[in-house]
């Protein structure tokens, strides 16, 4: 996954207490290289230990990524529950240890918090990327690797073709989120090895999420 570097100044709480939420404040990669990505409000990261329901946070609607890390070794689950009791989202459902992201289309601004059924440390950051046109990288599209991820801004014009590869077992799922738009592009949606293509048809400003549980390959163009 694309690693970025945050200000960490959250603290989690033990299960079945709430996690403890607060902003994270950029910082450079390195120093050579700052972070490109712009974000509607500053990143929130969370960490905690077992199950846990956390304080209540405020998103916008749009594009929404989780990162996510656990170190245990059964299911590590994670909803993303409005406060008023709307519809939940599924960010993360995986078994064991997790070094990865998740994306998703929030439809309408308000206060969540997130819901995490994990047995051992885990720590999460809530992303809301937006960026200008002539910010995002044009086509062709080229990505690797061997973890769920997420990857962009792209600027999409219509048709293009989307070659993707896949070594695993489990889901190989890859969607297109729209900076401007209610829903996401799914572009595959397989199950185990696979090598294949398709086409994709999105307009403007989008990001690239990844779910494979082995090594992957993905083009755009």
């Amino acid at each position: 996954m694309r690693r970025r570097q945050y200000l960490l100044v959250s603290g989690g709480l033990l299960a079945l207490s709430s996690g403890t939420i607060q902003a994270t404040a950029q910082t450079a990669q390195d120093d050579d290289e700052a972070d490109p990505h712009e974000f509607v409000e500053d990143p929130i990261t969370i960490d905690g230990e077992g199950a846990t329901v956390t304080d209540e946070f405020d998103l916008e609607a749009g594009v929404t990524i989780a990162e996510a890390t656990h170190d245990g070794e059964s299911n590590f689950i994670v909803d993303l529950v409005p406060a008023d009791g709307g519809r939940e989202q599924l960010l993360v459902n995986v078994i064991g240890e997790f070094d990865g992201a998740s994306g998703t289309m929030l439809d309408d601004p308000g206060t969540y918090l997130l819901d995490v059924d994990a047995d051992g440390a885990w720590e999460l950051t809530i992303l809301q990327p937006e960026a200008e046109g002539d910010d995002a990288q044009s086509l062709p599209l080229e990505l690797e690797g061997e973890n769920p991820t997420w990857d962009g801004p792209y600027l999409f014009d219509g048709l293009a073709t989307a070659t993707g590869t896949h070594d695993g077992q489990g889901n190989f799922i890859v969607e297109v989120l729209p900076q401007e738009g209610l829903f996401s592009d799914l572009v595959f949606n397989e199950i185990g090895v696979f090598e294949g293509e398709t086409t994709v048809d999105a307009e403007g400003v989008g990001y690239v999420t990844v779910e494979a549980d082995g090594p992957w390959s993905l083009t755009i163009e």
